[in-house]
């Protein structure tokens, strides 16, 4: 019996020991496990009754998913009773990994045919026909950015060992001394945005230009506006705590996987808190550009869809909610104000194609007629959507868009339009379908331009698209960039 207790403490600490190993740096994890190896070379479980543990104890799959399941937030160690024996313990700490797997599975890719993984006996059968490492590989989607944000999430959980500081609000000059100083240096230089450098106690409190570039540093990683001050919004987002932090970029994890497994070779991606649109080839940008997206009262919704089809010179028929919400409003407080932005009236019957001028026409007749026709923006200077319309199917009258009104795009906080997604450069976005999409020649643009009239291009492939809502990513720099949740979905 007492060899038997014996060998229960020796693995209790093997697995105390492999998991404490997941939330260190690599070169602290490389000693743990060499005593995990040691530690659990007499741990002899059956083979034919375990699914995660084998003679040498967890099994380096084990290992990745209780990594997998540290990072989500899913594993909480508990502990097991020494009264029973070495094979009873195992067995209880294999079910517990075998809980904890299907709980997982059974969250993240919920309602894709995993429903039948609902039993530790399903899960043997599984592991017996060596479907694990396919189970757990369908967790991740082949993405950098999952594996960069769980980095992050490691690194965040290294810093909940300190007390978060609170720093009070203040405006400082160059060359002031205070504690309150000492303190700000320290987050900066943890969260990434100061170079660490040795000082004495008495430098460390003094406010310096590095302390103003490294603010500013992180002004632009969380999207503030770049002032080098410490304002209220720059000093709100230094104190949010490495918890937070790290409820955060699970939930941002959570989002990934309910992307494709395999994301697509080219796509166009639009994050929306990000005010971007990026056209990706190979997992890299080839084109990037500012975006303006939904108010949080017209949001623009989350989709995977495909670019199927450019308009040069597009019509606007803005939806009955924009009509009656401003347009007429617009219109009665300044007549011929549609005149002047070039719309018309249409009629909505079939086969008629009456067209009505509203120059001079009284707003009162206008309303009128709005019962058998339809307000319609002819292309122009004027036109809402620009010179170019891209067509995403889907059943919210979400596209993309140019604008006339550039100005906005030098906004930090770009939720503005009424859900579709206008673009900083629409142009550039023509320019690359007409050589990998289109096989049309800039010459046939201009003329299609010049003509003022509407006139489509079908994508010879439809080019996917996908909306995401992520508000937070890992740059090309390695740096952690955080996002306003703008429509406020972010739940942690």
């Amino acid at each position: 019996m007492q060899r038997y207790l014996s060998y229960v403490h020796l693995f209790l600490a093997c697995v105390v020991c492999a998991v404490f190993s997941l939330i260190h740096p690599p070169t602290q994890a490389a000693e743990n496990m060499t005593q995990v190896a040691q530690l659990t070379r007499h741990v002899v479980p059956s083979e034919a009754e375990f699914i995660w543990l084998d003679e040498q104890g967890p099994k380096p799959l084990t290992l990745d998913m209780l990594a997998l399941a540290q990072d989500l937030g899913f594993w909480q160690q508990t502990s097991l009773s020494s009264n029973q024996s070495s094979d009873s313990v195992s067995r209880d700490l294999d079910d517990r990994y075998s809980r904890l797997f299907i709980n997982m599975i059974q969250t993240i890719k919920r309602g894709e045919g995993n429903e039948a993984l609902l039993s530790v006996e399903q899960l043997r059968r599984a592991a017996q026909a060596q479907q694990l490492d396919n189970l757990l590989g369908s967790m991740l989607p082949e993405h950098k950015q999952v594996q960069l944000l769980r980095e992050k999430i490691r690194y965040f959980q290294q810093l909940e060992i300190y007390v978060w500081p609170s720093i009070s609000p203040m405006q400082y000059r160059l060359g002031q001394r205070s504690p309150e100083i000492a303190k700000l240096r320290w987050m900066l230089t943890q969260l990434g945005d100061l170079p660490p450098k040795t000082l004495n106690g008495y430098r460390d409190a003094i406010y310096d230009p590095t302390i103003v570039s490294a603010i500013k540093h992180f002004q632009i990683r969380h999207g503030l506006a770049q002032s080098g001050e410490l304002d209220k919004s720059t000093l709100q987002a230094l104190q949010i705590s490495p918890s937070e932090r790290i409820a955060h970029l699970r939930q941002v994890l959570f989002r990934w996987f309910e992307l494709p497994v395999q994301l697509p070779q080219n796509y166009v991606w639009v994050n929306i808190p990000a005010y971007q649109l990026q056209v990706m080839e190979n997992d890299s940008s080839v084109l990037s550009m500012r975006v303006i997206v939904g108010k949080p009262t017209t949001p623009t919704p989350q989709m995977m869809t495909k670019l199927t089809l450019m308009t040069v010179n597009p019509t606007w028929t803005p939806p009955t909610s924009i009509v009656y919400g401003e347009l007429l409003p617009k219109n009665n407080r300044d007549p011929g104000y549609l005149a002047a932005h070039g719309f018309e009236l249409r009629n909505v019957s079939s086969g008629d194609s009456t067209v009505i001028p509203l120059a001079r026409m009284p707003a009162q007749q206008v309303s009128a007629l709005l019962r058998d026709y339809q307000l319609v923006q002819q292309p122009g200077a004027n036109n809402s959507l620009g010179r170019y319309r891209f067509s995403i199917p889907n059943n919210d009258a979400i596209y993309l868009h140019d604008t006339p009104i550039k100005s906005l795009f030098s906004r930090q906080e770009r939720a503005l339009s009424h859900g579709c997604v206008r673009l900083d450069k629409a142009e550039a976005l023509v320019n690359y379908l007409l050589i990998r999409h289109l096989k049309q020649s800039p010459l046939t643009l201009q003329r299609a331009m010049a003509q003022n009239a509407p006139r489509n291009f079908p994508l010879i492939e439809p080019l996917p698209v996908l909306m995401t809502y992520l508000t937070a990513w890992v740059d090309n720099m390695g740096l952690v960039q955080f996002r306003e949740d703008i429509y406020q979905l972010d739940e942690y």
